[in-house]
């Protein structure tokens, strides 16, 4: 493992990274609120699917896991973040014509820079398993 120093603080950085242990939280907190809008925006593509095939369709176990996954998430921010503090503002009609297939891609490929280390991600591990899960799932119900 690489680990440097910031010379403001003097905490040391893991991974070779330049950037503030401050600057890292927030993006991080970024990316993690744009991870559960995409899920959230997911689930609600995958239900509308199952909504049409009917009760029996195995679209109605992917979107609650889905939206289990978004709980998650959000889960993973930090307390002190409202509702209405959001960074990736969604276009509905965008979003509308993407699959959930691509919006799982999207969330997975979002996680991947994740420091799962730090003590506050502790279950993002978790999550990025369960990510990977729903979206091979997803593809093989093709939706």
């Amino acid at each position: 493992m690489n680990h440097s120093t910031d010379p403001s603080t003097s905490q040391v950085l893991e991974h070779g990274s330049d950037r503030t242990p401050a600057e890292t939280a927030e993006e991080v907190r970024r990316r993690l609120d744009s991870m559960a809008q995409l899920l959230h925006q997911a689930a609600r593509t995958v239900w509308t699917r199952a909504d049409e095939e009917g009760p029996a369709s195995p679209l109605h176990s992917l979107g609650l896991g889905i939206y289990l996954a978004h709980g998650q998430t959000q889960l993973l921010l930090p307390d002190d973040l409202s509702d209405a503090d959001t960074d990736l503002e969604l276009d509905v009609d965008a979003v509308d014509v993407r699959t959930a297939v691509q919006l799982l891609a999207e969330v997975e490929e979002l996680s991947r820079p994740l420091p799962l280390w730090r003590a506050d991600l502790v279950h993002g591990s978790q999550l990025v398993v369960d990510l990977c899960d729903l979206l091979r799932e997803a593809q093989h119900l093709d939706c």
